[in-house]
């Protein structure tokens, strides 16, 4: 009989193992990271970055009540800045989201008292209306970056948005001249966009969830993303780049994490 094989016995462990385990990722933890900016001054002050990514809220009250706790959350670390990398709908473009779910995702993203918010869209986004999106977002208060720059003087800090890559958004542009003497941060949601040969410094960006679902010696099952294997999860650099990519908060197509625990991170630079 196949139940007494044992390779059927050995998958199905397996399965039930990545199901029960995977449910147990999906609580959003916070990962505190120290981060030494090549290009920082001797002279320049630490800054503190909450980085946010893929948060695919549902359209359900639980997912923005959850929403609200997350951000607050966040708040309570005091950073000097939020940054969100994108894919704030569940699944873009399987049905339309409306204005109210926009409003709704924004007011809360912007619930962050003086603490500046900057964006740019993910590919889920750019699936739901993304023109939507950016005016609910600006709407709300929350700098939204289109292959575009931004300085934040009070922090002396200086950001580029670059457009998503996976769904052919991303344009290069040079950071301003009157960014040189400041901290420059890049921010894309597909990390291939780091990739292109004229970007230096540090990027932050997240749309891989760090594989979702990996496996033991495996690693994992698949990554929507050009950039290099080791830029899919955490921190990669090399000669011109330092590229850090969030595993992110929520989940795409399947509601499970496999060793790819739901995580914002702080940043210290």
């Amino acid at each position: 009989m196949i139940f007494l094989n044992p390779k059927v016995w050995v998958v199905s462990l397996l399965l039930l193992a990545i199901v029960f385990y995977g449910c147990t990722n999906l609580n959003p933890q916070t990962n505190r990271i120290d981060l030494k900016l090549r290009d920082l001054g001797v002279n320049q002050d630490p800054l503190r970055v909450a980085l946010l990514s893929d948060l695919h809220v549902a359209y359900n009250e639980k997912a923005l009540n959850d929403l609200d706790e997350l951000i607050q959350s966040v708040v309570l670390e005091h950073p000097d800045i939020i940054m969100l990398a994108g894919d704030y709908v569940k699944n873009g473009g399987a049905q339309l989201t409306s204005a109210e779910h926009r409003e709704a995702v924004a007011r809360s993203l912007a619930n962050t008292g003086n603490i500046p918010v900057v964006a740019v869209l993910g590919n889920h986004d750019n699936w739901s209306e993304p023109l939507l999106w950016m005016a609910q977002f600006r709407d709300a208060g929350i700098t939204v970056l289109e292959n575009q720059a931004t300085i934040f003087h009070g922090l002396n800090l200086c950001v580029r948005g670059f457009g998503d890559s996976f769904t052919q958004q991303f344009l290069y542009f040079d950071f301003p001249q009157v960014c040189d003497r400041m901290k420059k941060i890049s921010l894309t949601h597909d990390p291939a966009g780091a990739f292109d040969e004229r970007v230096h410094g540090l990027v932050l960006a997240g749309h891989t969830h760090c594989g979702q679902l990996r496996l033991p010696i495996i690693g994992a099952l698949y990554v929507p993303s050009s950039a290099p294997r080791e830029a899919h999860c955490g921190l990669y650099q090399d000669a011109q780049r330092q590229v850090f990519v969030s595993s992110g908060v929520g989940t795409s197509i399947i509601p499970l994490r496999f060793i790819a625990q739901s995580q914002w991170d702080l940043i210290t630079l």
